[in-house]
């Protein structure tokens, strides 16, 4: 039902100075960044020994993901699989009784079609599906 690995998501406060400590500590290279208008969120893709790491990060409090950087701080945030035909994957999912955040795919960095999975339906684990574009 899912397909590869894609990404570890991870938010962090200050996100120059976590892909400084990131590529000078431990080697990372930077693969991408960008920023997702509609949520406000500034976001560079790390790879670090083959396994990319989505490092988010918001300079507005009131976001979605400021608000979580305040309530929770930086840390892991998500797993990231590829997906083909994510809506019928979030059907079939819900069919199996899986809670979905995303009822419906939302635009993701580079207008990838993303959708989470609830983590209480997951072992505690928030998972993101991600549909790239054709």
């Amino acid at each position: 039902m899912l397909g590869r690995f894609s990404h570890i998501g991870v938010l962090v406060r200050d996100l120059p100075a976590a892909v400084e400590r990131f590529c000078s500590v431990l080697g990372a290279q930077v693969v991408e960044t960008g920023h997702i208008s509609e949520t406000k969120t500034d976001v560079t893709v790390l790879d670090l020994g083959g396994i990319h790491l989505e490092l988010l990060s918001s300079r507005e409090p009131d976001t979605k993901v400021g608000r979580l950087l305040r309530e929770r701080g930086e840390g892991i945030h998500h797993l990231s699989f590829e997906v083909n035909g994510i809506s019928e994957r979030l059907a079939e999912l819900r069919s199996h009784g899986i809670k979905l955040l995303d009822e419906v795919p939302r635009r993701g960095l580079h207008d990838r079609q993303i959708a989470f999975l609830a983590p209480q339906d997951t072992s505690g684990i928030l998972i993101e599906l991600a549909e790239e574009n054709s």
